[in-house]
């Protein structure tokens, strides 16, 4: 056998171990977060290293600054979210002394040994820096989108393609159409639009899903239409398509969901219904009427293989679509003043070579990016049940902050085992 078959540098065996921790994380799918193994960290060199790696510059001021602020937020939304009293529902432990009161993360991470090597009290450190990592990592990357500052403008010129159909007449009846006179007008009993996520439902959101990064949430531009029944849903999505609204093609098929009317029935029932008009069976005020009562008593069965916390019971038609944002760029209009400002005027020659140097072809002149916002339909009846029943909002939150409670305290809830018991309760 040739040496790199069998290269001489491996005949000792530790040679051969492997971190299958790292392994199932970087080729087997699975997600940092759910990993309840340290770093095997043991030296400042070994931490700096892994910062370093991950992209941050300790010797930056600013930047270690940055880390030691994402540690302090860290501590403050697990004992909000993941511990008693805050959270009636959490965990009765207290974050240890040593923990809250270091002033390096270099430090925390530090902490992070394989578990197995370590004494128990040792063993409980490394978990809970474990914990205050996880929320720390998913931190750095919600505040590293860099579209998240734009979010204003996004939000206005995403609504803004809906509210200009929106309108009401002399009775207060809110509509969907160009305006009163449209025939293709649908009434409506709500339209509203989301506002905007506050951080720590935004960070718990990121924390219950396997991928936990910021540019996965499609939700942060949400809006929501409620109608009288369950048809006009259906007419909903064909407005939107037909008056220019929104563009199929951007559409991002995973995030279609339907639990309201069986398409495949509709259709079938449809072209029947079609059919006996076209010999005078069916009037035209009765084809409305029974397109309506249809929908009513259509029956669909949906299970959300990606959002666990979906419950079958949430009757809605709801999708993600993505627009085409464009933000003008304040800095290259600045820029462009004041190079004209300055032009033929009598200034010190550093200035002038400084300004000269300044090329506008090296920026841009308009931002563009896709952005995704969420649309929801449904009816008026569906969406009492929505509110109130068992595929409500809170029944949903309530099953996502478990989610996340679990995945990122990991071992320390075998601390608190009656926490455990009641988390299979509420499963069952």
């Amino acid at each position: 056998m040739d040496q790199m078959s069998n290269p001489e540098h491996l005949r000792d065996v530790n040679a051969y171990e492997f971190d299958w921790t790292v392994l199932h994380i970087i080729i087997g799918g699975q997600s940092a977060i759910d990993s309840n193994l340290g770093f095997n960290i043991r030296t400042a060199e070994q931490a700096l290293k892994f910062l370093e790696c991950y992209g941050y510059d300790s010797e930056n001021p600013i930047e270690k600054a940055e880390l030691f602020g994402n540690f302090q937020e860290a501590l403050n939304f697990i004992r909000r979210h993941f511990l008693q009293p805050d959270n009636p529902n959490g965990l009765k432990l207290e974050i240890p002394r040593k923990i809250v009161e270091m002033t390096d993360v270099v430090q925390l991470l530090m902490l992070t040994q394989t578990p197995a090597d370590l004494s128990p009290s040792q063993q409980t450190l490394s978990f809970w820096a474990c914990a205050v990592i996880k929320v720390m990592h998913t931190i750095a990357h919600m505040d590293k989108d860099l579209r998240s500052h734009y979010f204003t403008d996004i939000q206005t010129q995403i609504l803004d393609r809906f509210y200009k159909f929106i309108h009401s007449d002399e009775k207060n009846q809110v509509f969907l159409g160009k305006d009163i006179k449209d025939p293709d007008r649908i009434d409506l009993v709500l339209f509203d639009s989301k506002p905007k996520k506050g951080r720590d439902s935004v960070l718990l959101k990121l924390l219950h899903k396997p991928e936990n990064v910021a540019e996965d949430i499609f939700d942060r531009v949400g809006l929501r239409f409620v109608t009288k029944n369950r048809f006009d849903c259906l007419r909903i999505v064909k407005f939107l398509k037909e008056r220019y609204i929104l563009m199929p093609a951007n559409i991002k098929p995973s995030r279609s969901k339907n639990t309201l009317i069986n398409l495949h029935a509709f259709t079938q029932e449809l072209h029947n219904l079609k059919e006996v008009s076209k010999i005078g069976q069916v009037t035209p005020a009765d084809f409305y009427q029974k397109l309506v009562q249809f929908c009513k008593n259509s029956d669909i069965k949906y299970t959300d293989l990606d959002n666990p916390h979906s419950s079958s019971f949430y009757k809605t038609i709801q999708f993600t679509v993505r627009q085409l944002i464009k933000i003008q760029n304040p800095l290259y209009e600045d820029l462009k003043v004041l190079k004209a400002s300055i032009k033929g005027k009598p200034l010190p020659e550093d200035i002038l070579k400084i300004t000269d140097k300044i090329d506008l072809k090296n920026l841009q002149k308009e931002i563009r990016f896709f952005y995704p916002f969420e649309v929801q339909i449904c009816d008026e009846e569906s969406h009492q049940e929505n509110v109130a029943g068992l595929g409500s909002h809170s029944s949903y939150k309530k099953s996502q902050l478990q989610t996340a409670l679990l995945r990122v305290m990991g071992d320390l809830t075998k601390l608190n085992p009656e926490h455990l018991c009641d988390a299979n309760a509420t499963k069952m």
